[in-house]
């Protein structure tokens, strides 16, 4: 960084005086109090299991190199652990730098739901976690084919992929990625050729279609996940931050307000979520019934404090139709149980599993033998 920089920082400390003063002058000790009810949660046992993703990337010039994993974790009463995975390292021709990050995260999510659902299904838990809040995965992009290449046939890739929707309906859980076994890349990659010639046998092509098969499983994953278990476990999602505004009205964050005020374990009135407002697309080609059951789940959030420390969560609920939704209560007494420092253990231990780190991406390049491949920022390094 050059020097004159840091000039700016002390300009940068009468600002954040004035934030802090304002935020002081805007919200009082007496009116977060009103909005929280201070409760000493009981520890309860619950089989619980919970997941966390993430994914990797490198850059060449022409394509990207990624990682992307979801895990799953358990933990039972007599202290066994159990687990599942799901991962993919591929390659990438895609050409919207600028949304490289939002695909690899659609896949993220893809592979988490798949690696919780796996363990759900296999182990019958009473509580299912997600890492983050449930209504973040309803803001999730539909992969433009412009993202891969500039062939102009977006309709006709998505009714193809579309094709593919009832073999994802039966074979949901069976594959780590999107669900192509070889016979089906074959089926595809033939079905490009026959409609579009010679364009259809491009990689970029091949890949937008692919792009949006992983997109129409995500959403059955979604849907399976609150609409197609067997039996009722309690939904939650945790996220450690967040931005909303609703409960204070303010330009502070809600849980930015509750942390300066808050020390006593409780919660927070109940805010519900309008899933329909969320940043997600629908093509037209996909399940009208599975689209209308999506945008009608219930979803309710409120802010959590289940343990000695600082630690306030953002805790969102699933109110599933075909159980009684538990108070907010018991759901911090079930978290109580596995909190180590204020935070649920379970997805501590899923975050440094499934973490790919940069390390990682170095190996697996080295593996790849793409270790002299050219980044395009060579002529930087001196």
């Amino acid at each position: 960084m050059r020097p004159e920089l840091f000039e700016k920082t002390y300009r940068l400390k009468d600002e954040l005086s004035g934030i802090v003063a304002n935020f002081n002058r805007e919200i009082t000790e007496e009116i977060v109090k009103r909005k929280w009810s201070t409760y000493k949660p009981e520890k309860k046992y619950s089989f619980s299991i919970a997941e966390d993703g993430s994914f990797n990337k490198k850059h060449y010039l022409g394509f990207y190199l990624y990682s992307v994993a979801g895990y799953a974790v358990g933990f039972k009463e007599d202290g066994s652990i159990v687990e599942e995975t799901a991962g993919d390292i591929g390659i990438s021709v895609i050409k919207r730098t600028d949304v490289v990050d939002s695909y690899l995260k659609m896949l993220m999510f893809l592979l988490e739901l798949k690696a919780l659902l796996r363990l759900a299904q296999r182990e019958k838990p009473d509580v299912l976690i997600l890492d983050g809040t449930l209504s973040s995965r309803f803001i999730t992009f539909f992969p433009k084919s412009e993202w891969f290449t500039s062939e102009e046939f977006e309709g006709e890739i998505a009714k193809l992929s579309a094709e593919y929707e009832e073999f994802l309906k039966k074979d949901l859980m069976k594959y780590d990625i999107t669900a192509f076994s070889d016979f089906l890349k074959l089926s595809l990659q033939e079905e490009l050729k026959n409609r579009f010639g010679k364009k259809g046998e491009k990689r970029d092509v091949f890949e937008a279609a692919v792009s949006k098969v992983a997109y129409f499983e995500y959403l059955l994953l979604l849907h399976k996940l609150f609409y197609g278990l067997d039996w009722n476990p309690l939904i939650i999602g945790i996220a450690k931050t967040s931005h909303s505004t609703e409960i204070f009205n303010s330009s502070i964050p809600d849980i930015k307000i509750f942390y300066s005020y808050i020390k006593d374990t409780g919660y927070s009135v109940g805010t519900y979520v309008n899933v329909e407002e969320k940043k997600w697309e629908f093509y037209e080609v996909f399940d009208r019934d599975i689209q209308s059951q999506l945008q009608e789940v219930q979803l309710r959030y409120f802010y959590g404090k289940y343990d000695k420390g600082r630690h306030i969560s953002l805790i969102e609920v699933y109110e599933n139709p075909n159980r009684e939704t538990p108070d907010f209560e018991e759901i911090l007494d079930i978290l109580s149980y596995y909190s180590v420092g204020g935070y649920p253990f379970l997805l501590k231990r899923a975050d440094n599993e499934v973490r790919i780190t940069n390390k990682d991406m170095e190996i697996i390049e080295n593996l790849l033998d793409l270790k002299n491949e050219i980044h395009g920022r060579e002529t930087l390094i001196i």
